[in-house]
């Protein structure tokens, strides 16, 4: 299994509540129940991971991916069965814990100051989660397009900090952002989403917007799905009750000490014995 540099704990916390539950476990092995990889980011140090996910995935057995959370970067992580947007499966929508939110500091907070500008939030182009989009240009363009048929307000386009957008033809008035890596961060860039709304196809700025109270549009396939507006209802109030979405968000991340407690692995354990 290839994974990223700030993983290792994380990894270490999810084998430990394995072994603990008497599960046998094989290291880099093509032939077991189910695989545990690092992300669906098919790039860089993970991109060997694709082939592992395909191989399971094509024989109908679940892959359990671990990824880097949107709660408190770096401090929670996201766990879910075979894709880490809503086509995946976290077991979050039963059992809760209605006092989880409060546990991991976590709240839904109202719009407040929020600017004028509508943000295009892109994504990696190598992820699992944008394998059904194809490429992310004309998706951009296609926002753009969409968006100007109902709101004239400013749009600004941010390109994934590690994914190249080669945009041409923009209208004039469409500004590109340049991600800046943020100080003192393993890998965490500026997002700026104090707006009138994100667009965003399933990735964390269309949750992360969701939660400060920001409209989020995006596609079936994300998790803040179920909270969030189409573009022709952009420009009426956010009013949205979002208090067991918040709830449900909150049991698809966990901290370390949770993961080597095995918290995530009996949420998940439906999708396992399919």
């Amino acid at each position: 299994m290839q994974t990223a540099l700030n993983s290792q704990p994380v990894i270490s916390a999810a084998l430990d509540a394995l072994r603990a539950k008497n599960i046998t476990l094989k290291e880099n092995s093509w032939n077991c129940d189910a695989a545990l990889i690092w992300s669906v980011l098919w790039n860089g140090r993970m991109a060997p991971n694709q082939s592992v996910y395909n191989h399971y995935r094509n024989q109908g057995k679940p892959v359990i991916i671990f990824d880097v959370g949107l709660l408190h970067r770096e401090r929670t992580w996201k766990v879910a069965v075979n894709n880490i947007n809503a086509e995946g499966f976290y077991g979050h929508k039963e059992n809760l814990d209605w006092y989880r939110p409060r546990t991991l500091g976590i709240k839904a907070t109202a719009v407040t100051n929020q600017k004028e500008f509508i943000l295009i939030a892109a994504q990696h182009a190598r992820s699992l989660q944008v394998q059904k989009l194809g490429k992310i240009e004309p998706w951009v363009h296609k926002q753009i397009a969409e968006i100007r048929q109902v709101t004239d307000r400013p749009i600004i386009v941010r390109p994934h900090p590690r994914s190249r957008l080669v945009l041409s033809n923009l209208p004039r008035d469409i500004v590109v952002q340049t991600p800046l890596p943020m100080a003192n961060t393993y890998d965490n860039y500026d997002l700026d989403i104090n707006c009138h709304a994100v667009v965003n196809y399933n990735s964390s700025p269309g949750v992360l917007a969701a939660m400060t109270g920001i409209r989020p549009v995006v596609d079936a396939s994300s998790l803040a799905e179920s909270v969030s507006v189409s573009l022709d209802n952009i420009e009426k109030p956010y009013d949205i009750d979002r208090e067991r979405w918040l709830v449900e968000l909150c049991h698809t991340e966990y901290t370390i000490e949770e993961i080597k407690k095995g918290l995530w692995l009996k949420r998940i354990a439906p999708a396992l014995t399919q």
